[in-house]
């Protein structure tokens, strides 16, 4: 997920962000940087997955790679539920550790109460793709990176030219970009998984 993630939230931000002044950037960065804090643990439990997914294979346990997968998503899960608590109840106290004026707190602490409660959408996302990176089949990652991105990019252009929404735009984009991705996912995982 990190390229469609990276991409997808550039794109998105800057559709946000275009005819907005500077000032408004800070709001961004600063609730974006705190976002991805947030999804790095996230990532790293998918790497872990695919580890573990590449090992299974090579060595032909496949109750092995399921047994993985299992424990792997309920991690994600747990921590996706951990970091939405964690966020959405010190939203404030986070902002204030990057920025000091009142404005970009109040729209930082509204965008990380949007954000925070969609966690768990990329947790799973997260997974799946650990789970698909391991068993050497790469190419269904690319193709849900491209579909994030291109979802987060068709979304926040309307969210913000036809419905002028501000940093709410975004994580409704993100949103519907996790959706998509998981519509390309999880079908091809459960036909996969089976075998």
């Amino acid at each position: 997920m990190g390229f469609g993630n990276a991409a997808g939230n550039s794109a998105a931000w800057q559709a946000w962000n275009t005819g907005n002044s500077q000032y408004y950037g800070s709001i961004g960065c600063s609730g974006i940087c705190g976002s991805d804090f947030a999804y790095t643990p996230e990532q790293n439990i998918a790497h872990a997955m695919t580890a573990l997914m590449a090992q299974n294979k090579g060595a032909g346990k496949n109750d092995r790679m399921r047994e993985g997968f299992r424990c792997g998503i309920i991690l994600e899960i747990i921590y996706g539920i951990a970091i939405f608590i964690v966020c959405f109840t010190f939203a404030r106290q986070l902002m204030m550790m990057f920025v000091k004026d009142e404005e970009v707190i109040g729209h930082g602490v509204t965008y990380l109460h949007l954000i925070s409660i969609m966690y768990l959408l990329p947790a799973l996302t997260n997974g799946i793709q650990g789970f698909f990176r391991g068993i050497g089949d790469l190419k269904i990652t690319l193709i849900s990176s491209f579909v994030n991105m291109g979802v987060r990019v068709l979304a926040a252009a309307p969210l913000v030219l036809i419905l002028g929404l501000g940093i709410e735009a975004l994580p409704f984009s993100y949103l519907a970009g996790w959706i998509g991705m998981l519509i390309a996912e999880v079908p091809l995982l459960i036909r996969t998984y089976k075998n």
